[in-house]
C-alpha cells in the first residue's frame, strides 16, 4: 500500500498511513457493542482521539453520548444508523468492534458498502482484507476512497535473532489474560513519562493502538515462526530519537490460544522489564477453563517465561478496575502492590504516575 508521512508523537519518527486519509473525522460503527469489552476499539478512540470521532453509530444507545455510556468520551453523539451519522460530516467510517476471531459480521460488511457509496474512507481491523476484494476494492477505487487494512502484516518479517533490537531501554505490558488493559496501560504509562519529559514511544502490536498511534505491526496476523521478528521490528522502528520504548503486549501466557503469541513477543523484544496488567474481578482466563493464579505466582511465571533467553524483570502492576467502585479500586490497588511488594495503580482511574515514574527510575532516564 501506497503511504505518506503523517507527523508522530514526540520522540517517534516520522510514521505513514494510507494516502489519502489526511484528517480524521471518525463515524465509528459499534452497533449493538459499544462497551469497554463489547467494542474495545470503538471505547479506545473514544478516550485518546476524541476529537477525531464526530459520531458512534449504536442503535441499542442511540440519543445518548459517549459520556453517558462509558462514563468519559465528553459528547460525542451516539446514532441509530450511517445515515444519521452523516449528517455529523464524517470522512471515514471506523469498524469499532473486534470480534472473536477477527471476522466482520454481515451487519458491519453493509455498513462498509454503504459507507464507501458515501465515499467515505474505510479503517477496520477484522482479518479479513476488504482492500483485496473486488467487491469493495472496485467501488471504492471508483469513489476515490481508501480502505485501511490494519491488520494486514508488512512484508520482509524475519525470524527472530536473539539480537536486543535496541540499545534503549524496552518495556512491555503483559497480562493474567486478554483484555486487562495492556494497550491501554502502555499509552497512559508514554503518557505519564512524555510529561516527565522523557522521549518515549509507544510501540503498537494490535489493531486498535495502530489506529490512534497510526503506525505498528498487527502482530495476532503474523505467521508464527515470524512473531519474534515482527517484535524485532516493530521495537526497532519505534526506538529512534526517543529514550525509552513501550511495547503494547498481546495476549497472556496463561492463555490457551493466545499464550505461543505472548512468548514469542517477549523473545522478540527482549524486554528489560515487564509491566504486568490485571483485572482484580477476573478469576478465570474469559470463555476458558483456566484459573489466574495469584499476582505474586504470575509475576514469577512472567519472570521465566524463556529462561534460558532472559529473566524478565516485572516493575510494576497496572490493575483494571473499571467493574468496581472507588472504595474497591484503591483497595485492590493497595492488596496489589502488598502482595507483590511492587508498585502498583490503576493507570486510567487513578493516574500512570507512580507507574511511570518507577519505570524512569529504574532505568534513570
Amino acid at each position: 500500500m501506497s503511504t505518506t508521512d503523517r507527523t508522530g508523537p514526540p520522540g517517534a519518527e516520522r510514521y505513514p498511513i494510507p494516502v489519502g486519509i489526511g484528517d480524521r473525522r471518525m463515524a465509528v460503527f459499534a452497533e449493538g457493542a459499544f462497551s469497554p469489552l463489547g467494542a474495545k476499539t470503538a471505547a479506545c478512540l473514544v478516550r485518546y482521539v476524541p476529537d477525531e470521532v464526530v459520531a458512534v453509530i449504536d442503535s441499542s444507545r442511540a440519543g445518548s453520548t459517549v459520556r453517558q455510556a462509558l462514563g468519559f468520551g465528553g459528547d460525542i453523539p451516539i446514532v441509530p444508523s450511517l445515515g444519521e451519522a452523516l449528517a455529523f460530516e464524517p470522512d471515514m467510517l471506523v469498524l469499532g468492534t473486534a470480534p472473536k476471531g477477527g471476522l466482520p459480521t454481515d451487519e458491519e460488511l453493509e455498513a462498509v458498502r454503504e459507507a464507501i457509496a458515501s465515499g467515505l474512507h474505510i479503517i477496520h481491523g477484522m482479518h479479513r482484507f476488504l482492500g483485496t476484494e473486488p467487491e469493495f476494492a472496485e467501488p471504492a477505487a471508483r469513489r476515490g476512497v481508501v480502505i485501511w487494512d490494519v491488520r494486514r502484516p508488512p512484508r520482509g518479517i524475519h525470524v527472530s535473532t536473539g539480537d536486543r533490537p535496541t540499545d534503549r531501554p524496552i518495556v512491555m505490558t503483559v497480562g493474567s489474560d486478554c483484555n486487562t488493559g495492556k494497550m491501554t496501560a502502555a499509552i497512559e504509562i508514554v503518557r505519564g513519562l512524555r510529561r516527565a519529559g522523557v522521549k518515549a514511544g509507544f510501540a503498537a502490536s494490535g489493531q486498535t493502538g495502530m489506529m490512534i498511534e497510526g503506525r505498528g505491526i498487527p502482530i495476532d496476523a503474523v505467521v508464527a515462526d515470524f512473531i519474534g521478528g515482527a517484535t524485532e521490528r516493530l521495537v526497532a522502528e519505534t526506538a529512534p530519537g526517543g529514550d525509552i520504548v513501550l511495547v503494547e503486549g498481546q495476549g497472556s501466557i496463561l492463555h490457551p490460544g493466545y499464550a505461543g503469541v505472548t512468548v514469542g513477543m517477549l523473545t522478540g523484544a527482549l524486554p528489560d522489564g515487564l509491566v504486568l496488567c490485571h483485572q482484580p474481578t477476573r478469576r478465570e482466563i474469559r470463555n476458558c477453563n483456566v484459573a489466574i493464579p495469584p499476582l505474586p505466582r504470575l509475576v514469577d511465571l512472567y519472570r521465566g517465561a524463556a529462561p534460558v533467553i532472559r529473566e524478565f524483570p516485572v516493575l510494576c502492576i497496572a490493575l483494571n478496575t473499571f467493574d468496581l467502585e472507588d472504595g474497591e479500586a484503591r483497595e485492590a490497588v493497595e492488596a496489589a502492590g502488598e502482595e507483590t511488594g511492587l508498585p502498583a495503580a490503576d493507570p486510567v482511574r487513578f493516574g500512570a504516575g507512580v507507574l511511570a515514574e518507577t519505570i524512569r527510575r529504574a532505568f534513570s532516564i
